[in-house]
């Protein structure tokens, strides 16, 4: 297959690096000191899914220049709030055959690729493992919960395409899943998020003490119920189907494995970076004003981390 990844930071790395690795034709697009490292000395993979230098990767820092109809599927993997400006970049090389693929977090990012190129050609992708760059052309992948599952978002979708592409990324050693409830999935992943990140980096504090803190936990579980709520609204099939249900299962099984943790925006803040906050809790604002459902508790985290990221010394971008 012919792959390109703009984006290609420790994830986008991850990907096109074993895609190289079992054969396929990876371009990555990136950050200049990351893709000159790779285009003198190959990517350098270590961690849980072994160690490995994938060379030939065609690593570039901008997409220019490419040309329709090269690929065979495109991976987004910019943060959230740069989606409209990276499918920009690759409109020139997405044709009616294209495969666009949303490997981001949060909310929002499937909705604005099929806004642009149709639901025809649009993947939605639930990644759950994690990837850092330890240096300029090298990343380590840490850990993983659970294989990433790609699906088609609409009955519409290119779900037999979507399969291979699937298989593929699994059989060059990326654990991958095809799932035909792949929003379902999504909105499962955000549902965590919406909950932990922000009350993390707000309280500095890990996963595993917000739930010790009365009103975090108040609020934890006045997040979830918005969420179920706007999903209900939607049509979104959730699993767990009630919020109730959920919570169990977000205290007694997914809260304790990463009691330690502390979320990626909390990073953010020591980074002074801008978060992607407005494709968590700031997108179950949005939608749920779309669909007449008020969330309060979602607005209110939301208007604190902007507000957080207006106080920082530095520049949010």
């Amino acid at each position: 297959m012919r792959i390109l990844i703009l984006g290609a930071g420790s994830m986008g790395s991850a990907v096109g690096g074993f895609m190289a690795g079992a054969g396929h034709a990876v371009t990555l697009v990136g950050r200049a000191a990351h893709m000159e490292a790779i285009a003198d000395r190959g990517l350098r993979v270590t961690g849980i899914f072994g160690d490995h230098c994938f060379t030939g990767i065609d690593a570039r820092t901008t997409a220019d220049g490419l040309r329709l109809g090269d690929y065979d599927a495109v991976f987004i993997t910019v943060k959230s709030y740069d989606t409209a400006a990276a499918l920009e970049a690759v409109a020139p090389v997405v044709d009616d055959s294209t495969l666009v693929c949303a490997y981001q977090n949060g909310l929002g990012n499937i909705e604005q690729i099929a806004a642009r190129f149709g639901w025809a050609r649009t993947v939605g992708v639930r990644a759950i493992y994690g990837v850092r760059v330890a240096e300029p052309g090298a990343i380590a992948v840490t850990v993983i919960a659970s294989p990433t599952a790609l699906g088609a978002p609409r009955p519409e979708g290119p779900v037999a395409r979507v399969r291979e592409l699937a298989a593929a990324m699994d059989a060059a050693g990326l654990p991958t899943v095809y799932s035909d409830r792949v929003e379902a999935l999504l909105w499962a992943k955000v549902a965590y998020n919406c909950a932990l990140n922000p009350l993390s980096a707000l309280l500095d504090a890990p996963y595993g003490k917000l739930p010790e803190i009365a009103e975090a936990r108040r609020m934890m579980d006045a997040v979830i119920d918005e969420l179920y709520a706007v999903g209900r609204v939607r049509g979104v099939l959730l699993d767990p189907p009630d919020p109730d249900a959920y919570r169990e299962l977000f205290y007694t099984r997914l809260v304790p494995p990463t009691a330690a943790h502390y979320a990626s925006m909390h990073e953010d803040f020591a980074r002074h970076r801008r978060t992607e906050i407005d494709a968590m809790n700031g997108a179950i604002v949005r939608m749920g004003a779309a669909c007449g459902v008020a969330c309060p508790v979602n607005a209110w985290l939301t208007d604190l981390i902007h507000a957080r990221e207006a106080a920082m010394e530095k520049p949010a971008r």
